[in-house]
């Protein structure tokens, strides 16, 4: 479990990351093509709806 005197420490460097997140600009986190929605769509969708189907 954590300690509390870590807590503060943790919440700082999770500030700190989520600023430097949202201060990246799209070219930095990379492009989201059409591969990657297949890919997407193959496995949370797809894949679940065959699992359910076999596990019936």
């Amino acid at each position: 479990m954590l300690e509390q005197e870590d807590v503060p420490d943790l919440v700082l460097d999770l500030e700190q990351r989520i600023d430097m997140m949202q201060n990246m600009g799209d070219e930095e986190l990379g492009s989201f093509n059409r591969l990657d929605w297949i890919l997407l769509v193959v496995f949370a969708v797809i894949i679940p709806v065959i699992a359910m189907e076999l596990a019936r």
